[in-house]
């Protein structure tokens, strides 16, 4: 229970992080992730989590924060063009059991996880998001 409350904080602390450096100075600032193997750029549009059971269960696809000093540390389920993508996304905070390492895709977070590498915690924290780059 404590780690839970422990990893629930320092994901919000994390969001709130990105959402405070994507609006510094009035503009939303860019910043990167990855989509099945490929960098796409994201801002964050508005409020920085949205507490709705609603679009928490039926609306938000999984965004992963990875909890490790990598170049890249978003990893997204889904983007533009894709069936079901919009800018709600339910943030999971993965943490690494082993050494760090690059996690590219949804794919390779669940894999890991599934090995043990990695311990997916989801932070109930809903972030407004949008990918502006493919």
């Amino acid at each position: 229970m404590l780690f839970r409350k422990s990893a629930i904080a320092l994901g919000a602390a994390l969001a709130l992080t990105l959402c405070v450096n994507s609006v510094r100075a009035g503009e939303p600032q860019p910043f990167p992730g990855y989509y099945d193997g490929e960098i796409v750029e994201l801002v964050t549009l508005g409020p920085a989590g949205v507490d709705d059971e609603a679009i928490a269960s039926h609306v938000a696809n999984p965004l992963y924060l990875l909890d490790a000093d990598l170049e890249v540390t978003h990893v997204l389920s889904t983007i533009p063009g894709i069936a079901g993508y919009n800018p709600y996304w339910d943030v999971s905070l993965v943490t690494f059991n082993v050494e760090p390492y690059e996690l590219v895709s949804e794919d390779d977070v669940l894999y890991a996880e599934e090995i043990g590498d990695v311990t997916v915690t989801d932070l109930d924290y809903i972030l407004l998001c949008e990918v502006i780059s493919e």
